[in-house]
């Protein structure tokens, strides 16, 4: 849900010089997600991704195509802070987790693509509507990882120590959800102001590391990638 990295004034855009990865990736990560979220834009390589694991006529891989499409569409008008399209967070978020973290269950893969729904696009998205068209496994997973609506009185803050601790009662799916959408934000954090990068990386190191270490998932990359925005943050 943050803006992805601008690269310095005059400097090539390329994955070598200054992907969109480049400030908060180390080189063994960057080797492993640097290529597979850099190539792997747009529906055919995706897909490609998905038919090597389900069969395009399983189950699993229609309820994906369903997720994608429906997503695409609900966040066609939104982009993030470089331009690029909102839906691009969303797909990035899929691929660590079906690639890099070699998840197999369909179901968690569709609520990392519909993770951003409820809260993004409350007019058109509801826990109900994601119940009616995939299944309860699904809903229960988005729910897991959207914000609660502000109670009378709630500030933000209130609203946000609210959720990091519901998520720490939450299934190891849920985890898995919010993880691989939390690495990318932090890959791509840079393009914001300076105050809501160090908002979303304390929050990051107080609440959703913890989380890493709890269920083991995805802890040397979190690791690593919050040591890459304190040094940047600190040059």
């Amino acid at each position: 849900m943050d803006a992805v990295t601008r690269p310095p004034p005059g400097t090539a855009k390329t994955l070598e010089d200054t992907s969109l990865f480049a400030y908060t990736l180390p080189e063994w990560l960057k080797t492993k997600l640097g290529p597979l979220l850099d190539k792997a834009k747009g529906r055919q390589p995706f897909f490609a991704r998905v038919g090597a694991i389900w069969p395009k006529t399983s189950r699993e891989y229609r309820m994906l195509e369903r997720a994608y499409n429906a997503m695409e569409e609900a966040f066609k008008k939104k982009k993030r802070d470089n331009g690029e399209p909102y839906f691009e967070h969303l797909r990035a978020s899929a691929l660590i987790a079906l690639v890099h973290m070699r998840i197999r269950c369909a179901s968690v893969i569709c609520a990392i693509l519909l993770h951003d729904a409820i809260e993004d696009c409350p007019e058109e998205w509801n826990y109900d509507r994601i119940l009616s068209e995939f299944n309860a496994e699904i809903a229960e997973l988005v729910w897991w990882v959207t914000k609660p609506l502000p109670e009378e009185g709630e500030t933000r803050e209130d609203v946000d120590r609210r959720y990091h601790r519901r998520l720490q009662n939450a299934p190891r799916e849920a985890i898995c959800v919010k993880l691989p959408e939390r690495l990318h934000n932090m890959i791509t954090i840079w393009g914001q102001d300076k105050e809501r990068v160090f908002r979303k990386l304390s929050e990051t190191k107080d609440f959703i590391l913890p989380l890493a270490e709890k269920f083991h998932v995805l802890i040397h990359e979190m690791e690593d990638v919050i040591r890459g925005v304190e040094k940047r943050l600190a040059a």
